[in-house]
């Protein structure tokens, strides 16, 4: 029997393979096949190849060097181990930083944003929300396509957005960004199953409020958009086509907010709401690290000041 080693795909070796088929001569090829078909029993020395023992072969036609890998195999190897590389570097810096905060937490340090505290789960942090009497937009957790069409021929304006954190994805040298956007123009586009997604009802919004909250007090302002066709208000800020003012949130709204803090356990935060025509406002959802830019610089607050003052006086009380 005729043994030929190669590489998957060479044109000669397969001419010559026809030859050999046509001749009636039997032969077997190893090429990538090596690591499915070698069978290698080494405490008694026997091999295999093909099925046929080693000894079968008579006449080896070395082409050339079978490939180590596929090409696919390597991509995925590659691709596995650059992720696990990855991760690991992740694990290893979250053990260094979960090591600190441990030392500190043991030295009972008063916290400005207890990262102890943190959640960015917008499921949990909404169902708080209503336990504090606020209310949440109607949400639903969907997987598949035929919900969400019932949904659309109930005559619903659905938007999706992430339920933690959105993220950008990088792909041929583009990033694509993750805004909230409506759904029912797309739902053509979408698989008849899903992994399951937020879906909310739209607001018809008449402005939002971006809240920023530190040590029980509310630094709250007022966006104004004119185009409501466009959910995501950030993609009106990149144009200019917001309006920011200060704003006074009513009373009975800042206490469910300041109970809902106190349920968090967060003392420098950000909430985003939203106000329909008929002035109710919705609870949308907390940045729990805080973000102040939107106070501080579109409405001349210097809210960077009100932090410094906090920590000065949180420092004060803790010495």
């Amino acid at each position: 029997m005729i043994l030929i080693i190669s590489k998957s795909g060479d044109l000669s070796t397969e001419q010559v393979a026809d030859w050999l088929t046509a001749y009636k001569v039997p032969f077997f090829v190893l090429n990538d096949n090596i690591y499915e078909v070698l069978k290698i029993d080494f405490n008694i020395n026997n091999i295999s190849i093909g099925g046929y023992p080693i000894d079968a072969f008579k006449v080896v036609w070395f082409r050339k060097y079978p490939y180590a890998l596929r090409e696919d195999q390597k991509a995925d190897i590659r691709n596995k181990l650059y992720f696990s590389l990855i991760e690991y570097n992740l694990i290893e810096s979250r053990a260094i930083r979960d090591y600190l905060l441990f030392e500190l937490k043991k030295r009972n340090v008063i916290w400005l944003t207890n990262p102890f505290s943190i959640t960015e789960n917008k499921l949990v942090q909404m169902q708080m929300a209503k336990s504090c009497g606020l209310y949440i937009p109607a949400t639903y957790i969907l997987n598949n396509k035929k919900a969400v069409e019932t949904l659309i021929y109930e005559k619903k304006e659905l938007i999706t957005k992430p339920m933690i954190r959105g993220t950008n994805f990088k792909f041929s040298n583009r990033i694509f960004t993750m805004p909230t956007t409506t759904v029912n123009n797309k739902v053509d586009n979408i698989p008849e199953f899903f992994k399951p997604a937020l879906l909310q009802e739209k607001i018809v919004r008449k402005f939002e409020i971006r809240s920023f909250y530190l040590l029980g007090k509310f630094f709250s302002t007022k966006v104004i958009m004119n185009d409501n066709s466009i959910v995501d208000h950030r993609l009106l800020a990149a144009k200019h086509e917001c309006r920011f003012e200060v704003y006074q949130l009513p009373e009975n709204i800042e206490k469910k907010l300041h109970d809902l803090m106190k349920l968090l356990d967060l003392n420098c935060t950000s909430i985003d709401l939203i106000a329909n025509e008929q002035n109710e406002y919705f609870f949308l959802e907390v940045n729990p690290v805080g973000q102040f830019t939107y106070h501080s610089v579109f409405n001349n607050t210097y809210l960077e000041i009100e932090i410094a003052l906090s920590l000065k006086k949180l420092l004060k009380n803790a010495t």
